[in-house]
């Protein structure tokens, strides 16, 4: 059996500032241990139980080279690189040959009035993205991608908000661990890296044991995105790509008969956007 986990950082344990975000920053480097603790949990925990023999670990953060590979057991791989080399994101490597997602380190979508370090995917673009006219964060992205592999999410960790959004978008079934509960959009009460990886290890070990229970999240083709941008420049960039149409002051739209294939083309938007340089990203 194997497993896949997506990570990303700013719902790890301790993690509530840009500067252990960011490599660069001064608190960059505790944040790579901050991460790459909680992952090596969830990683550990699979691989102790009978039949699992592979988990797969896609590094899911900012310049997706975060995680400490020399830290992790034997029977895990990790998918490094940057985004611009992928075409699944946060997702790349999965495919119907897992039994499982679980997503660590995870934080709620942008908007979120509790949450912390909230965003999607990009935060100096993304206002809001909505897919068949629900309104999705990073967490139902990636569920979405699982479930059209048939694969099912079955356990997510993050601050209290993200474990909220997951179960509400994924079903009560999602086993969540909470590592931090936000007081401000930086700040949060944390818990300590003794307690969470404690917790993370029960969490995945209670998820991957009912596993039967859990059912992929199918989204139906036809499927349609819409991109609500922060700034109409943002929105303008974005409507210049082939079948992308302009929907609003701020919003993009497009259609594509089945789930990958938009978010596929969602991630291209996105990235054509990013990728020029004006005054208005800096």
């Amino acid at each position: 059996m194997r497993i896949f986990i997506s990570c990303d950082m700013e719902g790890c344990t301790g993690i509530v500032h840009n500067d252990q975000l960011v490599p660069g920053k001064f608190d960059y480097a505790r944040g790579r241990e901050f991460m790459t603790r909680d992952v090596v949990a969830a990683a550990s925990a699979a691989l102790s139980l009978d039949g699992v023999r592979t988990v797969t670990i896609c590094d899911g953060h900012g310049t997706m080279r975060n995680l400490l590979l020399e830290k992790f057991p034997v029977g895990c791989e990790v998918v490094c690189g940057p985004a611009s080399s992928k075409t699944l994101c946060q997702s790349e490597g999965l495919d119907s040959s897992y039994a499982a997602v679980l997503y660590v380190g995870f934080h709620s979508r942008a908007g979120t009035r509790d949450g912390l370090l909230s965003h999607t995917w990009i935060g100096s673009l993304v206002h809001e993205i909505r897919v068949n006219g629900k309104v999705f964060g990073e967490t139902a992205l990636n569920a979405a991608i699982a479930g059209a592999y048939g694969v099912p999410a079955v356990f997510l960790s993050g601050d209290d908000a993200a474990c909220r959004e997951a179960k509400a978008d994924l079903g009560q079934q999602l086993v969540t661990v909470s590592v931090k509960r936000a007081t401000g959009p930086k700040a949060a009460i944390c818990k300590p890296s003794a307690q969470t990886e404690a917790d993370i290890r029960l969490g995945v070990l209670t998820a991957l044991q009912e596993l039967k229970q859990h059912k992929p999240f199918v989204v139906e083709g036809p499927v349609e995105f819409a991109i609500v941008f922060h700034q109409n420049a943002q929105a303008d960039r974005a409507a210049k790509r082939p079948g992308v149409e302009r929907s609003g002051d701020r919003e993009v739209r497009f259609a594509r008969a089945d789930y990958l294939a938009a978010v596929r083309e969602a991630w291209q938007v996105l990235e054509a956007t990013a990728s020029e340089n004006p005054e208005w990203l800096q």
